[in-house]
């Protein structure tokens, strides 16, 4: 876990930080080969990237010693090496930077063009012009550099021609330079020089910095001592020993104070040139200070002071000296990369102390300040950017800085890799995945690019399980295991998981015990573990093997609300509703406003024949807008067996538009729409009584449903005949209407009546007997809950079935009050 955690403090923009995990992993002596090479490798890393480069060289080249064909560590051991060698250029150590610039090239010879530039300007600085001509030469000769670089490089072989002594040619070159940038003082200075045949050396830190002004040639018999220091001294400047001449200078005023002010000029420069330009700011500070300083001086003496600063890494004073000469001369290119400088000096100032932020913000600064340095800035300006927290504004930055076909393929490597990096860090899993599936590809041994790669893919499967896409996130899952199959263990819980919500819980299954069988398990793995275990068992139709297991976590906890709603739907589904209400019950007394518990508990009332308690629990929920398909499902079954299917239609609906083609809304519309059909019915049927009275009965209805279900109307016919034995002999045809409607949830009206006309087979029938008679049945229900059910029942009818009754017109008018007494589906008392 150590090493996991020193890679993300290091892809998260701190390298630093990194540095001392990694250490204090390599100090376990317990280590196996593998993570050893990986931590190594890590620590190599957060050297490079935290810009502590001697130590980063020491660690690449150990790693370049055990894999002496790895292009990586080659490649790395290079920018290693480049970086240390700026690091002491701005340090003004020139002799320090000038090898390893050296190295570099020797290290990875393809970068040789890309860096000359620098190891040329590098040599001038360190004393040795006439070795930096050819090298600049070189240089000139690739036509393919850009017409910015080419006239610094025209200009710094001018400079070295000058300085080496080689004055011919130097007049030549300078001219040609002063053709360029006809307002360059320190060219004309330098034509001067020419003519005067004294070369002067430049300051040492920078690749653009200019010769200083040339000192006076020294007299030719100095008058004192101090004179005669002070002539050594611009003798050595001359020849380009700028520490001689520093000393030299020194020793003339500690000899006559009083040439303090006379020399202080040439001593500042000497001082800055010999690499110690932080000791030159305070010189040119106090001749700045001199009242008597005339103006066309002070110019060039802030120019001074402000490259001082510049190569002394005062970042901040340097800005703010190179932006206040470039408002007095907004064409003054050397301003504009002296300022660049100063910006992409404090960035990387920033970048080595993690302060990505403020290093991206000067990145961007530099790339205003001087635009045709973009490209080359581009690649840092995007690590900055991402380290600082903003992975997604590097990310166009990066794909800029890949469309310049003209850089160097190690580099486009390091760009394509960083590119990577930030889509990773900014959730755009879906293209980091692609990123890293590339890098992989081109190196499969690159455990870093693999763990990356690994890391994209589980973050893309965690995206889409969060937006419910569980195959996706299954596939996602396989995948990230494929490449790196060492993290089964980290992975394998939530990949189980998603198998279970992508519905294959019998795939879920053996993953799930696979867990459990880990012998260290800590409680809270084992109690997820179990829970997954058992919801995969309920869901893939086995609820009798996964109660056991939801019932051992409620052993554990008698509190676990997941577990105990697990249980209670699997007692549910298995029609134990009552044992699943008292778990329920739990989870509510414990989290009154449980969703899942509410609907469960509802679909548990619903069952035992208790649709109103069931749509009361659910009231909360659709008082309060849920919108969730289960909760609107229940609610439309409970209406509906309320006999309320208006509302029940509703809800079904409802239910379609949340989840459009959910199985049980269309089956319960289907339902509903079937019910509302006509419905014709005929009824035939014959009976013997024991007093030989025979009973024919033919009946016929036609049913229409009105109001949504809540109406219902139908006509009806019947015919009746009676024969037997000493019965008189009766035919009975019958018309009538019959219907019912729903009030509201508490009162229903039904009715059923025929007109019966009777023809008695009798021979002398009774003049009084009527012909024709009214029968009805009739019922008024009050329903006030589930429990209870009142009918009020009114009817007249024949008295018997005996023929006798009919013949003579005797009817029963009957009034009857029930109370149905229903405590659950299964039981029913009446009275």
């Amino acid at each position: 876990m150590l090493l996991e955690y020193a890679d993300q403090v290091t892809y998260s923009g701190r390298p630093t930080e990194a540095v001392a995990l990694y250490r204090e992993l390599l100090a376990d002596g317990t280590l196996d080969a593998g993570t050893r090479e990986r931590a190594e490798r890590g620590l190599a890393f957060a050297l490079l990237w935290g810009s502590r480069f001697q130590e980063a060289v020491a660690a690449w080249e150990a790693r370049l010693r055990a894999e002496p064909n790895s292009d990586e560590a080659r490649k790395a051991l290079s920018d290693a090496l480049v970086g240390a060698a700026w690091q002491a250029a701005e340090r003004n150590e020139n002799a320090n930077a000038l090898p390893l610039f050296a190295r570099t090239i020797e290290t990875a010879p393809q970068r040789r063009q890309e860096l000359l530039p620098e190891l040329a300007d590098q040599t001038a600085y360190a004393g040795q012009p006439a070795q930096a001509v050819p090298l600049y030469r070189e240089a000139l000769r690739d036509g393919s550099r850009p017409a910015d670089q080419q006239r610094r490089l025209r200009r710094g072989l001018a400079f070295a021609l000058l300085w080496s002594g080689q004055f011919p040619a130097a007049g030549g070159a300078l001219e040609e330079a002063l053709r360029e940038a006809p307002d360059d003082a320190q060219i004309r200075q330098g034509l001067a020089d020419v003519r005067a045949g004294v070369g002067r050396t430049p300051a040492p830190a920078l690749p653009n910095a200019q010769a200083a002004p040339a000192p006076a040639p020294a007299p030719a018999l100095p008058a004192s001592r101090a004179d005669a220091a002070i002539a050594s001294a611009r003798e050595a400047a001359g020849r380009g020993a700028n520490k001689e001449a520093t000393s030299l200078f020194e020793r003339a005023i500690l000899l006559d104070p009083s040439k303090r002010n006379q020399i202080a000029r040439e001593y500042a420069d000497q001082l800055a040139y010999s690499g110690e330009p932080g000791r030159a700011v305070p010189v040119y500070r106090e001749i700045l200070a001199r009242r008597d300083l005339p103006p066309a001086e002070r110019q060039p003496v802030n120019r001074s002071l402000a490259f001082s600063l510049l190569w002394s890494g005062q970042f901040q004073q340097a800005i703010e000296a190179w932006d206040e000469i470039l408002r007095t001369n907004r064409e003054d290119t050397e301003a504009r990369k002296a300022l660049s400088d100063a910006f992409v000096g404090a960035a990387r100032q920033s970048a080595q102390r993690t302060r990505n932020a403020d290093a991206a913000t000067f990145f961007r600064q530099a790339i205003e300040t001087a635009p045709q340095r973009r490209q080359e800035l581009l690649p840092e300006y995007a690590d900055q950017t991402a380290y600082s927290g903003d992975p997604a504004r590097a990310v166009p930055l990066y794909r800029e800085a890949l469309r310049d076909r003209q850089r160097p393929e190690a580099e486009r490597r390091r760009v394509r890799r960083g590119l990577a990096f930030a889509l990773l860090w900014s959730s755009q899993f879906r293209e980091a995945i692609s990123a890293w599936q590339s890098i992989v590809r081109e190196n499969p041994r690159d455990e870093e690019a693999r763990k990356a790669f690994s890391d994209a893919l589980v973050r893309a499967a965690r995206q889409a399980a969060g937006r419910a896409g569980n195959a996706e996130a299954v596939n996602l899952f396989e995948r990230a295991l494929t490449v790196l199959p060492s993290r089964r263990r980290e992975l394998l819980r939530e990949y189980a998981e998603q198998v279970l919500y992508a519905g294959q819980p019998l795939r879920a299954v053996p993953l799930f015990q696979e867990i459990l069988d880990w012998p260290d398990l800590t409680a809270k793995d084992k109690r997820d573990a179990q829970l997954g275990l058992a919801r995969a068992l309920a869901w893939s139709g086995q609820q009798k093997l996964a109660i056991p297991v939801f019932s051992d976590i409620i052993a554990s906890d008698p509190r676990d609300v997941e577990a105990l709603i697990g249980r209670g739907n699997a007692l549910n589904d298995i029609t134990r509703h009552q044992a699943a209400l008292v778990d329920f019950e739990v989870v509510l007394a414990l989290q009154p406003r449980n969703a899942e518990a509410i609907r469960g508990a509802a679909t548990a009332e619903r069952s035992l024949g208790l649709p109103r308690a069931a749509l009361a629990r659910l009231e909360p929920l659709l008082a309060s807008g849920d919108r969730n398909p289960a909760t609107l499902f229940i609610a439309a079954q409970a209406r509906n067996e309320m006999g309320r299917p208006d509302l029940s239609e509703t809800l079904a609906r409802a239910v379609l538009s949340e989840k459009p083609g959910d199985e049980g809304a269309q089956r319960l519309l289907e339902q509903l729409y079937l019910e509302r059909r006509p419905l014709t019915q005929v009824e035939a049927w014959y009976a013997r009584r024991s007093d030989d009275l025979a009973i024919w009965s033919l009946q016929a209805s036609h049913e229409l449903t009105f109001n949504s279900g809540l109406t219902r109307f139908a006509p009806q016919t019947r015919f009746m005949r009676y024969r037997g034995g000493d019965f008189p002999s009766v035919d009975m045809y019958s018309l009538g209407l019959a219907g019912r409607h729903r009030f509201n949830d508490y009162l229903e009206f039904k009715t059923s009546f025929f007109l019966n006309l009777e023809e008695d087979g009798r021979d002398r029938p009774d003049p009084d007997d009527q012909d024709v008679t009214f029968t009805h049945e009739t019922t008024l229900s009050l329903i006030p809950s589930d429990l209870l059910r009142f009918d009020l029942d009114l009817g007249r009818r024949y008295a018997d079935e005996n023929t006798r009754s009919i013949v003579n017109d005797i009817l029963a008018n009957d009034f009857g009050f029930s109370v149905d007494v229903t405590p659950d589906n299964a039981t029913r008392f009446s009275e």
